[in-house]
């Protein structure tokens, strides 16, 4: 007789993962998916409204056409001092945090605890509370400023069009700094200790024995954590709307795709163009940005994988 519960073993797995199969299909891939044809055509979203078809003008529009472009190119430029701004602050101080984690001794479990907690927030409560912390007229961080004696460095940290997009990334990594440390920790921990052991013996100091061992080990995971850091930066918008709101201020000096997303499709104080077919250009143009990095990192990753 055939072993039929073999045969539906091979499928289970599927079973565990279509409840999440099915909302990331339904919530991610449909809507993405039934923004490209709408990308073609003028609508204001109003359901029955009549669509108006208008090719690649959309396109057009983002890209060439004044003032959209100068709004599109404004904020694709500060999405990408984000990245690097992420990619020092998050990835850098993360491994970092994380390799000084496995050479301390006492109260590992006390520091993991401090520097994770933050994540467990929710970002727009987060991004309420640092507002509240800044706040130039009663906000903690300047008066601790002028209470040691540092009143010079004392600012308006979310008034001052050259500072606002730095704090505010700032405070994204100070929420998000737990999941490089969590990642580039287990990597460490997973770097066989005998090959440091030995390195250690013939002499490598401990920033040798990281740089020339642990580091091209951990190789691929900085590599996923830089592509994430990509993804992030261009998909960044709550924190820059909870504490500057949809205008991006001051001066849009804040303002990032994400946030010209918003306004495009929904309206706004500051949108020079609204319109659902617009905004699904928007969406397309932002992800064949992101995708050929996520392609590109995965094959990096490939590359630079090596077996311990």
């Amino acid at each position: 007789m055939r072993n039929t519960s073999k045969g539906l073993g091979r499928y289970i797995h599927w079973l565990f993962i279509a409840p999440a199969l099915i909302l990331y299909l339904a919530f991610k891939i449909y809507p993405f998916l039934s923004s490209i044809p709408l990308s073609f055509y003028n609508w204001s979203g109003v359901p029955g409204a009549p669509k108006t078809w208008v090719g690649w003008d959309n396109y057009r529009r983002i890209l060439f056409q004044p003032p959209f472009s100068d709004m599109f190119w404004r904020a694709f430029g500060h999405n990408w001092i984000v990245f690097a701004l992420l990619l020092l602050w998050s990835t850098g101080i993360g491994i970092f945090f994380a390799w000084m984690l496995t050479q301390i001794r006492v109260g590992v479990n006390f520091y993991k605890t401090i520097i994770f907690m933050p994540r467990t927030i929710s970002i727009a409560v987060t991004g309420f509370l640092w507002s509240l912390l800044l706040n130039p007229q009663f906000g903690a961080l300047n008066a601790g400023l002028k209470a040691i004696g540092l009143e010079s460095l004392a600012q308006p940290w979310l008034g001052d069009s050259r500072l606002a997009l730095p704090t505010i990334i700032a405070v994204d990594v100070w929420h998000g700094l737990g999941f490089p440390v969590l990642v580039g920790l287990a990597a460490i921990l997973g770097v066989p200790k005998d090959i440091l052991e030995a390195a250690e013996v013939d002499g490598a100091t401990r920033f040798q024995q990281f740089w020339k061992i642990t580091f091209p080990i951990i190789r691929p995971n900085i590599i996923n954590l830089m592509a994430l850091n990509f993804t992030g930066a261009f998909g960044l918008f709550e924190i820059v709307f909870v504490m500057q709101g949809a205008e991006a201020g001051p001066f849009y000096s804040t303002d990032l795709l994400g946030t010209l997303f918003y306004r495009t499709a929904f309206g706004g104080t500051g949108a020079t163009s609204t319109g659902y077919g617009l905004g699904a250009a928007l969406a397309v143009v932002m992800f064949l940005i992101v995708a050929p990095v996520s392609v590109l990192a995965t094959r990096l990753q490939r590359r630079y994988h090596v077996e311990v």
